[in-house]
């Protein structure tokens, strides 16, 4: 298991700045954020000391001027020979889902001349050589940007990927830098959403549709905070429970303003009725999901759970929406949320049944 990081400092490319944050700066956040236990620095002089004082304590800081001295150096960190290390040139931009997967990959063989890898206390020195005589790396922001999109591809819808991601990112590049930080963007997205909802609730066509299109706004500015959170290593427990809660809140919100925008139209109580009936069949969604997480009575999760809870708050229905409201048939689209919630969580609960009745004749099964 590897406890401890080295970050190389040959050049001055450490303090170049990447979204805000220099890129040594970044190296060592990340790192800790993974949980490695000692991080030192490894530099020809203590240039990087004012971007890192405050997170290293002054004897993580080491001065080398001659490569001769590499041997001596790699004994300086308390390894034995076959302790694995994380090393990383201090100029080169890393972000924490490329890290956690290198971290997990450990076992596996890495590139001892990549500006990021993993490498053995013996061969400590031969890593430094390499990376003293690399070159400064390009510290370039669309690396952290690709690195960001991978990170999201396997969760995102293909709506998400092809329209949602693109547009997302253009407004975070030049949100990152301003002063907007990422839970000004959630509240903000919120107040679209919930904008959405109440012109949604008028009942009026045009008003109907400038609602859906709010909704379908919302849907895409959702990505921008878990973006840029990423991105300026921003990333909070109150951030992430006031995106869930908001994506949630405005979920309803628009249920609500579509059934009483038809409701006003109409006069017609079917629609509140409907509104309700769908409330419960999220409710039995959210309850068959708990059950596929490994919660109540009986443990045992399955592997599924997490994509189809993310399938139960995609926002995909929002073009579905805009389209019900274009053509003036929102009661459809009502109607069929309202029956089709039934169905997906009959199939959540039959996917929790069987998952954890296989787990149960398992373990009813004799030892051989």
């Amino acid at each position: 298991m590897v406890k401890t990081a080295i970050i190389v400092s040959p050049d001055e490319s450490g303090l170049r700045r990447a979204f805000g944050i220099p890129a040594a700066r970044r190296c060592a956040l990340v790192a800790m954020g993974a949980g490695l236990d000692a991080i030192h620095v490894l530099g020809r002089d203590e240039s990087l000391r004012p971007a890192l004082s405050d997170l290293l304590p002054a004897d993580a800081f080491h001065t080398v001027s001659d490569i001769r001295e590499f041997g001596r150096m790699a004994g300086m960190f308390g390894l034995a020979d076959g302790d694995r290390v994380l090393v990383m040139h201090a100029g080169h931009p890393i972000d924490r889902q490329s890290l956690r997967r290198l971290l997990e990959a450990e076992n596996q063989s890495t590139d001892a001349a990549a500006p990021i890898c993993i490498a053995t206390a013996g061969d400590l020195s031969s890593v430094f050589r390499a990376l003293w005589s690399s070159g400064e790396p390009e510290v370039a922001e669309s690396l952290l940007l690709d690195a960001l999109g991978r990170s999201t591809e396997a969760t995102d819808s293909f709506l998400s990927r092809r329209i949602h991601r693109p547009i997302s990112r253009f407004i975070t590049r030049r949100l990152v830098r301003t002063a907007a930080t990422p839970n000004m963007v959630t509240i903000f997205n919120i107040v679209v959403g919930l904008a959405g909802a109440f012109f949604l609730a008028k009942g009026v066509y045009a008003l109907q549709v400038l609602g859906s299109l709010f909704f379908l706004l919302s849907t895409i500015l959702d990505g921008v905070d878990g973006e840029m959170a990423r991105l300026t290593l921003k990333e909070t427990v109150l951030g992430h429970y006031l995106d869930i809660v908001g994506d949630n809140v405005v979920h309803v919100a628009i249920f609500f303003g579509i059934a009483f925008g038809l409701y006003r139209s109409a006069a017609d109580p079917v629609y509140l009725h409907a509104l309700w009936f769908l409330l419960c069949g999220f409710l039995l969604c959210a309850l068959a999901v708990h059950r596929l997480m490994g919660h109540g009575p009986e443990k045992g999760g399955s592997e599924r759970a997490p994509w189809l809870a993310a399938l139960l708050v995609n926002r995909d229905f929002a073009y579905i929406v805009v389209l019900a409201a274009l053509i003036h048939r929102l009661s459809w689209f009502l109607f069929g949320a309202a029956a089709g919630v039934y169905a997906v969580a009959l199939t959540f609960f039959t996917i929790s049944f069987v998952k954890r009745g296989a787990a149960a004749k398992r373990k009813a099964r004799p030892a051989a």
